[in-house]
């Protein structure tokens, strides 16, 4: 979600990836790594990966120094590091290059502004230009990069991380490592609005957002304040950027929401529920757990627990391919219609005479 800086200079040899990500070498285990690449993009001192069989086929034209491959992949031209899952052994050589970034130096900084009651746990870092309401709370180890925005009465768990120019509004509830990226908003107020008198007028939001454990959230995400009540994104759920979720919203645990979806008041979402992106779920709809959203799907109805969904409306998936299969096929299917409206008028005139 959030970006770390450029990968240091610092090499490895290719026995030292393995031992860091724990695998085993078949091959030359002396070469010289600096990098991780793309297999189509790799060079003699990257390290590319194949996360199974497809991928692991475009190793014999790649020219990276090594490979991390899955256990029982099959063998290429260069040093394979074999493991057994190549996604977290990925992550974690990723994260050794990466560092601990440039992360604000523990304390506060002197050109941030923290209200005088504010509660500030041990190892807390508060970064140039931020400001900490009346009352608000940080626990231990949580940073602020800079300009960052805590309201008054905010609650902000353990080991959290906010990015530049995150705001997290009065009376907000996170829990422990959140993530939020730059420029996200977390508990401005709703979307709503009553008409009389030939106008709109706006209904006050007088609830919060409550952000639980291990949530992540990318840049210029905005996640609204109740109306009443609270907004709810459950434990371990991860946003990208861009993904808009409105009042009284409730995502459960685990959850996935990729860029530029949209969520209207009072959408629930189960457990385990992916939305690709653009897609968008009118209000008061419930998607049930583990429920699967194709990216541009338009969801006006109720989805039951495990069903994958796709089109405008949404509908099951297969349903949704099948239209789209036949839509492809409308010009001609029109052009035959006609035709054999045109053959029929012949017969009912040839007979009619």
């Amino acid at each position: 979600m959030i970006v770390a800086p450029p990968m240091t200079k610092q090499t490895l040899t290719v026995r030292q990836i393995a031992e860091l990500i724990g695998g085993s070498v078949q091959g030359d285990a002396s070469g010289i790594i600096r990098s991780v690449a793309a297999i189509d993009q790799a060079a003699a001192e990257d390290v590319t990966f194949a996360v199974d069989e497809r991928h692991a086929a475009g190793l014999a034209g790649s020219r990276a120094g090594a490979a991390i491959v899955a256990g029982n992949a099959s063998a290429a031209p260069m040093p394979l590091i074999r493991v057994d899952n190549v996604w977290p052994a990925v992550a974690k050589l990723l994260a050794y290059w990466a560092g601990p970034g440039s992360v604000p130096m523990t304390g506060i900084a002197p050109s941030a502004t923290v209200a005088s009651d504010a509660q500030l746990g041990p190892d807390v870092a508060v970064g140039p230009g931020c400001v900490v309401g009346a009352g608000a709370k940080l626990g231990q180890g949580t940073v602020l990069f800079a300009n960052v925005s805590i309201g008054a009465a905010a609650v902000i768990g353990r080991d959290c991380l906010l990015a530049e120019g995150a705001v997290v509004r009065a009376g907000c509830l996170l829990g422990d490592r959140v993530r939020i990226g730059p420029n996200s908003v977390i508990g401005s107020e709703g979307f709503g609005y009553y008409f009389a008198d030939g106008a709109h007028h706006r209904i006050p939001h007088i609830g919060n957002v409550v952000i639980e454990d291990d949530v992540e959230i990318g840049a210029c995400t905005c996640v609204d304040r109740a109306k009443f009540g609270s907004t709810r994104i459950g434990a371990g759920t991860k946003i990208d950027n861009l993904v808009q979720i409105a009042h009284n919203v409730q995502i459960g645990r685990g959850c996935i929401l990729a860029g530029q979806a949209g969520l209207a008041g009072s959408v629930r979402l189960g457990n385990g529920v992916v939305i690709m992106g653009h897609v968008g779920i009118r209000d008061h709809v419930t998607l049930g757990d583990g429920v699967q959203c194709a990216a541009f799907a338009a969801i006006a109805s109720d989805v039951p627990d495990g069903q994958v969904v796709a089109g405008i409306p949404a509908q099951p998936a297969h349903e949704a391919l099948r239209i789209f299969k036949a839509w492809n096929k409308l010009p001609e299917l029109i052009k035959t219609v006609r035709t054999l409206e045109t053959r029929l008028k012949a017969l009912e005139s040839a007979k009619d005479h």
